[in-house]
């Protein structure tokens, strides 16, 4: 069965683009029991976060839509719902957040708890960023080689084990074996910020 909104207790991500051009990321992960706002810095790309409760940690994810939006919706110029964030790469003058719309339960009850979902719809989210500098051609055919790789149907991923080694792993899924994660460096703007478990460990 695949899903979009998923069930209470699912992992819900909302990326949020204001009129302002502001990109915000809102994650309620289903192994936290609170929100956190990710902010895209709309210069350099790069993402913030600062665990700071009332301004990106909130109890729910309508309150944080509501502190982002100030409680006006029309503010929002788009809004994508997600099941799972893959990866977020800031190439030149474009940032690129790759999405799980829709992700089947593959394996849905493993033994000792926790799920297999394989990624059914994926979308990439490009947006421009301020630093206004000529991209070559080497860097608008990487995000050109990135947006036309065909993800749905092939990758898949636990929240909560370690699927890169035979069952069961000793390991978390926080420390995959390397040789087997498709998504390293398109996970690391997450590492940096504290918050490694916000991009799921991605397996073709």
């Amino acid at each position: 069965m695949s899903s979009t909104v998923g069930r209470p207790g699912d992992t819900s991500i909302v990326v949020i683009v204001l009129e302002t051009d502001e990109v915000y990321i809102i994650a309620s992960l289903s192994t936290r029991n609170d929100t956190q706002v990710i902010y895209v810095d709309p210069t350099t790309g790069n993402l913030c976060h600062t665990a700071k409760k009332g301004h990106d940690l909130f109890v729910s994810e309508s309150e944080a839509l509501n502190h982002i939006t100030d409680g006006s919706r029309w503010l929002c110029k788009s809004t994508t719902h997600a099941r799972a964030i893959m990866g977020y790469a800031a190439l030149g003058n474009t940032g690129m957040l790759l999405l799980a719309t829709k992700v089947t339960a593959t394996i849905p009850n493993m033994p000792g708890g926790g799920c297999v979902y394989t990624v059914s719809d994926s979308e990439w989210i490009k947006f421009q960023l301020q630093n206004a500098y000529l991209q070559g051609k080497g860097e608008l055919k990487n995000i050109q080689e990135l947006a036309e790789l065909d993800i749905d149907g092939k990758y898949y991923f636990s929240e909560t084990r370690d699927i890169t080694r035979p069952f069961p792993s000793k390991y978390s899924v926080q420390s995959p074996d390397l040789e087997f994660v498709w998504n390293t460096w398109l996970s690391l703007p997450f590492k940096n910020i504290g918050l490694p478990q916000h991009c799921v460990v991605l397996l073709q």
